[in-house]
């Protein structure tokens, strides 16, 4: 009976390799290493383990991004992932985008950083979220053309953000914090508290 489970497995492997195989190339190369290559040949790219690209992830721009270990993009069932995109902007030379261990991104996160953005080790986000430290555009009439105010944005560990989420320049959210679907936030935040609303406020202590 042991023996006859053995030439089974093994029969199983053999036959399910080329697709694992498949499939590791699908998410590595063609979803992560391909579309980044020169991002990564020029070191503007840093990561400690390959990310799990379950949707394909763009890293445009000219700064530098660096995605700790066990890190997860995207997700089948998440809503919105055939024909979507995680798309990860640190716009200028300086710009910087710190991406923490163990953080798993829903479908569809935007990244885009004129200066610094950083994301706590062990958060999770949701589908369609926009992270910006920046301005896109001045306030003043004259000034519409024209870069606004740079911040930047720091989202502590343990960190849960909903679906739909916008989170705008000079944000900070403390660590195990919630942030609710739909919610714009702008702003400092503690630690331990969901906030939710347009503008982001807090709900209640966890």
């Amino acid at each position: 009976m042991n023996l006859l489970r053995r030439i089974l497995q093994s029969i199983l492997f053999r036959f399910f390799l080329p697709f694992r195989l498949l499939m590791f190339y699908h998410r590595r190369v063609y979803k992560f290493s391909l579309p980044n290559l020169l991002k990564i040949r020029r070191h503007e790219l840093i990561f400690k383990t390959y990310p799990i690209s379950n949707q394909k992830i763009k890293i445009s721009g000219s700064g530098c991004v660096e995605i700790g270990e066990k890190c997860s993009f995207g997700y089948k069932l998440g809503g919105r992932f055939y024909n979507g995109l995680i798309e990860i902007q640190p716009r200028y030379k300086k710009s910087q985008i710190k991406i923490g261990n163990n953080v798993s991104t829903n479908n569809n996160l935007i990244l885009c950083a004129a200066n610094y953005i950083e994301i706590g080790d062990n958060s999770l986000i949701g589908e369609g979220v926009s992270i910006m430290d920046h301005e896109a555009h001045g306030i003043a009439p004259d000034k519409r053309r024209e870069l606004g105010e740079i911040g930047k944005v720091i989202i502590g560990q343990n960190v849960w953000i909903g679906n739909g989420v916008m989170i705008l320049k000079n944000s900070s959210i403390g660590e195990n914090s919630i942030v609710a679907a739909g919610a714009v936030v702008s702003g400092e935040f503690p630690a331990n508290v969901i906030i939710g609303g347009v503008p982001a406020k807090i709900i209640r202590a966890l």
